[in-house]
């Protein structure tokens, strides 16, 4: 397994760059990061970005069921390479129940939770590993697997899910034992702050 970086690692600040050639050693950096994704425990992970494993490229793998629901069948892993959104949904949602929202967190900031404003659907296009080819597609995804593409699709542009807390005055959870904490507002400034140092 790839050690996962965390904040306030330089890296994850960064504009991942774009992949242009793939070569026996990018395979086996995509082969080890899917890998790690598919290992990681307590707690698992649905994404992770080039740029948690420290490595600048515009690539990130998820591990969805094919449906995209969490709950709806095995996982797969799936590898996106230089996406963008073509297009997204004018609504913005926390989830399916607005009395509950999905709390994000993310594998480089441990025990640290709270709500993002995700669009509904986007559009993406990225390049897919057909052998050693890239082929360029288009695919529509929605709701939680949306929002996964969008989390991923952030590391690549050196932003958190913690800076919409702080850009947006929304809460962050810290977890302890089984329950969660909420941070003051002032504590969840200070700790994007931190997060940004370089």
């Amino acid at each position: 397994m790839m050690k996962i970086i965390t904040v306030p690692h330089k890296t994850l600040r960064q504009v991942a760059q774009p992949v242009s050639t793939v070569d026996k050693k990018f395979l086996g950096f995509l082969e080890q990061l899917g890998d790690t994704l598919a290992k990681k425990d307590n707690p698992k992970g649905v994404g992770l970005a080039a740029p948690q494993v420290d490595e600048s490229w515009r690539v990130f793998t998820t591990l969805l069921p094919v449906s995209g629901n969490r709950n709806d069948g095995e996982p797969v892993l799936r590898y996106f390479l230089n996406p963008t959104f073509l297009e997204v949904s004018q609504e913005l949602t926390f989830g399916d129940n607005p009395d509950e929202p999905i709390l994000e967190g993310c594998l480089s900031i441990p025990e640290i939770y709270g709500p993002v404003p995700r669009h509904q659907w986007v559009v993406a296009e990225f390049d897919e590993l057909v052998g050693t080819e890239l082929k360029t597609r288009q695919e529509r995804f929605e709701g939680y697997a949306a929002r996964v593409m969008q989390h991923e699709y952030d590391h690549l542009e050196g932003r958190l899910f913690i800076d919409y807390s702080a850009e947006l005055d929304l809460p962050l959870y810290k977890e302890k034992g089984k329950k969660m904490d909420e941070m003051s507002s002032e504590m969840v400034k200070a700790f994007y702050y931190q997060s940004l140092a370089k």
